[in-house]
Parts: C-alpha cells; sequence; structure tokens
C-alpha cells in the first residue's frame, strides 16, 4: 500500500485541481460547474478556461465565478486555440497533486469528489480510474440494455492500488474507454503526457505517456462522470480529418506500448492488438458511411495505418478472438477489411 495523503488542504496548495476547458457549451456548463461546485471541499481549485468562443458560455461561467470567487479561477485563451491546446493551459496553471480534467459539456456525478478523496488518502495511487454514465434527455430500452447507467472504463480487478502496469495496460485497452475525464492522475504524471495541440482524438494519443508516468494505479467501480454525447462530439460528427487524426493517435499509442518492457507480455501484445484492430475497423466502417467518397485521399491513409499497425496481417488476431468466443466481432471485422482488400 502506498503511503497515505492529506487530502484536507490545510496546508494551502490543493489537493485537486478540476480544470474545465470551455468553447461554445451555453446550454451545458452552468450544470458541470454547479456539479463541481456543490461537492468541491476547501481543497480542491476549479479553474476554468475560455477557449474563445462564440456563445454566452463565458458570460455564465463569469456570473458563477461571481456567486463563487473563492473556488472558481478564470483564465483565457485570446483566439481559439483548440481543446488540447486549452487542457495544456490549464494544467499549467493547475497547483493542485492531483489534476482532473473535466469537458464543460459533461458534469461530476454526486460523490465523485468524496470517493476520491477517499481513495487518495488511503493508497495514494498515481492513477485513479472512475466509470461513467451516460447523459440522455430520453433515455429508451436500448440505452438501458446497453448498461449506460454505468459504463466501466477498466476490464480487471478493482480495489487499492495496484502496480502492475501490464495490468493497467490490458485492462484500459480491453474497456477501450480511454478518455481523459476518466483518468484523474497526479499532476506529474499529467505533465508527461501533453496533449497533441491542433488534433481531434487526443485523448488516445495521451494514454501512452500517461500510463507510463504512473507507477501505480487504482480502479474505482462507480460511475463518477455524467458523459454528454451529442451532435458536436467528435464520434457523432466524423470529418475525413477527424479520421486522419484518430489513426495517428491509434499509431502513436501502439508504438507507445511496444516498448521491450511491455512488448516481452504476449497479454499486453493482445490487449494492444485487440484496441488497434477493434478502432481501426471502427473507423473504416464510420469512413464507408461517407467520408470515403467525399475525400478518396483518405483510403492512403487507412492504408499507411493498417501497414503500420498490422504488419504481419490481422489473421492471427481475428483467429484469437474466435478462440475467446468473439465470433460475430471476429466475422464483422474480417468483412470490412476484406472489402477494402486486406484479407484476413
Amino acid at each position: 500500500m502506498a503511503a497515505a495523503e492529506s487530502t484536507s488542504g490545510a496546508t494551502g496548495a490543493p489537493w485537486l485541481s478540476v480544470l474545465v476547458p470551455v468553447y461554445n457549451v451555453s446550454a451545458y456548463v452552468e450544470a458541470c460547474l454547479h456539479s463541481i461546485i456543490e461537492q468541491a471541499d476547501d481543497g480542491v481549485e476549479i479553474l476554468a478556461l475560455d477557449d474563445a468562443g462564440s456563445d454566452d458560455s463565458w458570460a455564465k461561467v463569469e456570473r458563477i465565478a461571481h456567486q463563487h470567487p473563492r473556488q472558481l479561477r478564470l483564465l483565457r485563451h485570446e483566439r481559439n486555440r483548440g481543446l488540447s491546446a486549452a487542457r495544456n493551459s490549464l494544467l499549467a496553471q493547475a497547483r493542485g497533486r492531483y489534476v482532473w480534467f473535466l469537458d464543460s459539456d459533461d458534469i461530476l456525478l454526486p460523490g465523485a469528489i468524496t470517493g476520491l478523496r477517499a481513495v487518495i488518502a488511503q493508497d495514494a495511487p498515481d492513477l485513479v480510474l472512475c466509470d461513467f454514465a451516460y447523459l440522455r434527455e430520453r433515455r429508451s430500452l436500448k440505452h438501458r440494455l446497453r448498461g449506460e447507467r454505468h459504463v466501466r472504463s477498466f476490464a480487471g480487478s478493482t480495489g487499492g492500488a495496484c502496480r502492475d502496469r501490464g495490468a493497467l495496460i490490458r485492462g484500459l485497452l480491453e474497456a477501450g474507454e480511454l478518455h481523459a475525464w476518466s483518468k484523474i492522475a497526479r499532476r506529474e504524471a499529467w505533465l508527461h503526457a501533453p496533449f497533441p495541440e491542433g488534433r481531434y482524438f487526443e485523448d488516445i494519443a495521451v494514454i501512452a505517456p500517461l500510463v507510463i508516468a504512473a507507477g501505480s494505479f487504482a480502479h474505482i467501480a462507480a460511475p463518477w462522470v455524467g458523459y454528454r454525447q451529442h451532435g458536436a462530439s467528435i464520434l457523432a460528427s466524423l470529418t475525413p480529418q477527424r479520421i486522419r487524426d484518430g489513426l495517428t493517435s491509434i499509431m502513436e499509442l501502439q508504438r507507445g506500448l511496444s516498448t521491450p518492457a511491455h512488448a516481452s507480455s504476449r497479454s499486453v501484445q493482445r490487449a494492444v492488438e485487440y484496441f488497434a484492430l477493434r478502432s481501426f475497423v471502427s473507423m473504416l466502417r464510420r469512413a464507408e458511411a461517407g467520408p470515403l467518397d467525399q475525400e478518396p485521399s483518405l483510403r492512403d491513409a487507412f492504408a499507411h495505418a493498417h501497414a503500420v499497425l498490422f504488419p504481419q496481417g490481422t489473421a492471427s488476431i481475428l483467429r484469437d478472438w474466435r478462440s475467446r468466443g468473439w465470433w460475430l466481432r471476429a466475422r464483422r471485422s474480417g468483412r470490412a477489411l476484406a472489402r477494402h482488400g486486406w484479407q484476413p
């Protein structure tokens, strides 16, 4: 067990910084900030950054800051620089020992900060993984059957701090939920994982350096974040450039986790292969719905990514999937690849 740490804030330095980039989220930003303020103690600082949006989001943030001047610090970009730059700017100003990024259209669910404080006080892991719930105005039977009230961000054991980096990699990649807002880490760990500016799918790109910087981790099987997926979400509106960025991030993740220390573990290799192929096929199938026709040069981007990610082909990966009982997934993936000339 790691040495316990104080979360009282009595030393003057906050134990937690919650970082919120703000850009054109007028309908959601008040709920986001109130969800943090309502459960923050004196040892929690909240930083919000205006990324030069064009709606009244920032005016709403300023009103809340006027009501809670001791809890909310405000930063601004002179021009719009994108989510990655906003997160990097926020991190540079954060003073907390731990850092939690939260998108301004999402919320912290009740009890999230209390739960995190308890984990840190007991085990002080370098990285804490939390689960999440989807936020929908109307929840259909389909959504309930998917278990959207509690989505796991980690496929592995839950509980106290663990120092097995292989288990961390396997659990993250098999769950496939690589968003930054479900990863609360020591500030020093996040400083080793700057977000790539000017790109989408930035969360995937930082996972490898974050994992390598974290000497210990804990997964808490409780939904702490309410995630709102809407029409402006990246996955809901994939453009050719977003697809290129996604492929780049997948390749960077694979390269970052293919170090000699990890390449010797077959279980880690399987997890990396699983995530790479599943993500590649998902991108490919989404591109077939329109972007491939809009920009035929995307085929070259997919061909390059396929050669980098799967130099030995995908037959052994699909065979492994079938041996694990994932027949339908293997069949659909094989068909998608075959449509573009990649025979498993």
